[in-house]
């Protein structure tokens, strides 16, 4: 007979309050929890997964949008000259790394589809409003303001994925939700093509319809996101679950270090700023927003300068991007599968490298080409890989927020560097900013790989001193969070 484990569905801390419903009860194993389990992820991957997605499309394809408008006349149309093109590029990331942290503490405070929600619709009317820019000073606000509240929904979405997902199903999701920014890219040149090419209007340029056509559907789905994103399992009625898939998807996020009770921990916040990982974290993930940062904003450019026409260039932004989403799923269905994060980001940013000999070495066209998808390819993987591993190595909602709050303030600060080295006056080779990318590149494999020996030493030393771990309970893991033990805990193991 199998064992049935009873229940009550209440809400998750610091998400929502004042709902509540019957126990039910569910086989805490057997065929019947499996078929369970099964129904419940095979929903969230067709709904919940794909809708964050979206989001993070429109997310993408705003921030980078900049990059095909300044092939579509956005420079001479508000009147830029010298670096105020970077300067206005870089203005982004400085909106985009104050928020980091506020807007943790603010989804400790505020459900998830409120923070999304609005956010969305704040960020949509700013990259709207580009369009209307008429001079420096007014494309500068706007995409500082956009800065400040696109920085709601990265960081948000690991914290939201880990209370549905368990640790080692997490990096695919992830890619499915990261991976729609390399579609964005891909969008984002099929659009500019399109409006290029096939649209015309008397009063508006080719660049100011493409921040409208691409601005508008972003407040919408702001509005349609406060209604309809589920804040935690106890919400997933949103979803159309069954009961039983409710309260199993209850169960599965208290058993993934989800039973933290706190609302903001003082103690998570400064365990969180001492954690050695962090560091190491942080400095891969400077490694790879330097590089990214450059590649998404000028990659129409470079792509130009190989001697294509403006609308041409366009469209041969698009394979670059293609060859991204393979790698991107590849590598973060791979990752899950064998449970290691490290070795893949090394692996990634090895193709990077790749990429970047080949534009530095060569000037024929076809190898530059080559090039940059091998960079694509080697970047955008490792945005998943590094989130999912920063949520599976800290225990506790603080913690863990403060972590990928951590990670992105110190890559989206440094991004700015990206933005700043690819100098018309070092057109068409660009060796400064090659250089620069190559050695940051080089960067994240030495630090991903010793931070993978490093947790992998720690691992074997727990298993030698305390032997195989167990699964806690809810209760074993608020205590261990309420002690201040965290993933220091005897039976926590890290992801290597």
């Amino acid at each position: 007979m199998e064992e049935k484990s009873t229940v009550e569905t209440r809400d998750l801390p610091a998400l929502e309050t004042g709902k509540t419903s019957e126990s039910v009860v569910v086989p805490a194993s057997g065929p019947e929890r499996e078929a369970i389990v099964k129904r419940l992820k095979l929903k969230l991957d067709l709904r919940l997964v794909p809708y964050l997605a979206l989001l993070y499309l429109f997310n993408a394809l705003d921030r980078g949008n900049i990059g095909n408008a300044r092939l579509a006349g956005l420079e001479a149309g508000t009147h830029l000259s010298g670096n105020d093109f970077y300067n206005a590029l870089s203005f982004f990331y400085f909106g985009y790394t104050i928020s980091q942290i506020p807007n943790m503490f603010i989804l400790k405070r505020v459900t998830p589809s409120v923070l999304v929600g609005v956010t969305m619709i704040l960020w949509g009317i700013c990259s709207t409003s580009m369009a209307a820019a008429k001079n420096y000073s007014g494309l500068v606000a706007a995409r500082f303001f956009m800065g400040v509240f696109e920085a709601g929904i990265g960081p948000a979405a690991p914290i939201i994925l880990s209370f549905f997902y368990l640790r080692h199903e997490l990096a695919w999701r992830a890619a499915l939700f990261y991976g729609s920014s390399t579609f964005a890219g891909a969008f984002g040149g099929l659009i500019a093509y399109g409006v290029a090419t096939n649209l015309a209007h008397e009063r508006l340029a080719a660049w100011q319809l493409l921040f409208i056509i691409e601005g508008i559907p972003t407040i919408a789905l702001g509005f349609i996101t406060i209604f309809v994103l589920p804040n935690s399992p106890e919400s997933l009625e949103r979803w159309f679950v069954t009961p039983e898939e409710k309260q199993v998807a209850i169960e599965r996020s208290r058993s993934g270090h989800n039973a933290d009770s706190s609302l903001i921990d003082k103690r998570q916040l400064w365990a969180a700023l001492k954690d050695y990982k962090n560091l190491f974290t942080c400095l891969i993930y400077i490694g790879l927003n330097i590089p990214l940062a450059s590649f998404t904003s000028f990659l129409p450019t470079i792509v130009k300068l190989m001697g294509y026409s403006e609308a041409t260039a366009q469209l041969m932004t698009v394979p670059p991007y293609a060859c991204a989403i393979v790698c991107v799923f590849a590598m973060c269905w791979n990752s899950d599968r064998t449970q290691r994060r490290g070795y893949h980001v090394a692996a990634s940013a090895s193709l990077a490298c790749l990429g970047y000999i080949l534009l530095i070495s060569s000037t024929n066209v076809k190898a530059n080409y080559a090039g940059a998808c091998f960079v694509a390819m080697g970047l955008y993987p490792v945005v998943p890989l590094m989130l999912s591993w920063v949520a599976n190595n800290n225990v506790g909602h603080t913690k863990r927020a403060i972590s990928i709050a951590m990670l992105n303030t110190f890559g989206q600060c440094f991004a700015t560097v990206g933005t700043q080295i690819y100098k018309n006056k070092t057109a068409p080779r660009f060796f400064m900013g090659y250089g620069v990318c190559l050695a940051f590149t080089a960067v994240m494999i030495v630090l991903s790989l010793a931070l993978s020996v490093v947790l992998n030493r720690e691992n074997n030393r727990r298993e030698a001193k305390h032997g195989s771990p167990k699964i806690l309970s809810s209760e074993e893991q608020q205590a261990a969070i309420d002690s201040g033990i965290y993933d220091d805990h005897p039976s926590f193991r890290y992801f290597i």
